[in-house]
């Protein structure tokens, strides 16, 4: 699905991640893990084809993302935003089914199907009642639950999100993550996140960023008490399904 080779990403003249050669799978849910300022978000801008890399290249389905034409790249990968500032009083329903243009085929007026579509997304974030509310009254956690309605409706292979549970209550953490897991089952997903225990619980795999180096595999294999003191500066300890920082 998702191949990078070499890549390089570098801001301000600070390099954030450096040659990194990374395959993503559907059917796998990536956690990218790393402190404030890693590049957790450029990456994932980066991936989606929103920012150029320093150096190497990013491939989706074989093919590399500067190769591909607006309507194919809006079909292999979606990007949620950490963030939204919504300019206009337009419905809930409308902005989700923007997220249905790349299958419109030039149709200006949404079927049934995407009508369907929308109204679905919106029932499995706990959104239905909201459907003609407008999206400036929403709170800034039911604003972020739009955005992943809208990214399911556009339903692309590759989901890139960025930290998708910053604006959540502890339940709505929790409500997402496993909605992520059973979008992995159909999609390749990746998803930035500071919470280290939401990544050992719900990922299938990680991404740890540290100062100019990084590790990537399974959970299991790459979160340690030694790589998140590296990477996080303080020190770590295993209590039963946990990870506790001191």
């Amino acid at each position: 699905m998702l191949k990078t080779r070499q890549l390089c990403i570098s801001t301000d003249q600070r390099t954030l991640i450096e040659k990194l050669d990374w395959q993503v799978q559907r059917g796998e849910f990536w956690c990218v893990l790393g402190k404030n300022g890693a590049g957790k978000t450029s990456l994932l801008h980066t991936l989606a084809g929103a920012a150029a890399p320093t150096k190497g290249e990013i491939s989706l389905n074989e093919k590399n993302i500067t190769e591909l034409d607006a309507l194919t790249l809006s079909r292999c990968r979606g990007l949620m935003l950490q963030s939204h500032m919504d300019a206009f009083n337009e419905s809930v329903f409308n902005v989700v089914s923007i997220a249905r243009t790349p299958y419109r085929s030039g149709k200006s007026w949404d079927t049934v199907a995407d009508s369907d579509a929308v109204i679905h997304a919106l029932q499995r974030v706990d959104l239905e009642e909201k459907v003609n509310a407008s999206i400036t009254e929403l709170s800034s956690g039911e604003r972020q639950r739009v955005a992943l309605a809208a990214l399911m409706v556009q339903s692309p292979g590759l989901m890139l999100l960025d930290e998708p549970t910053s604006h959540q209550d502890v339940a709505y953490q929790l409500k997402i993550m496993r909605l992520l897991c059973e979008l992995a089952k159909q999609h390749a997903v990746i998803a930035s996140c500071h919470d280290i225990n939401h990544a050992a619980n719900f990922a299938t795999h990680v991404l740890l960023i540290g100062e100019q180096q990084h590790w990537q595999g399974p959970v299991e294999e790459v979160l340690d008490e030694a790589r998140l003191g590296v990477v996080f500066s303080c020190g770590f300890r295993r209590e039963g399904q946990h990870w506790m920082a001191y």
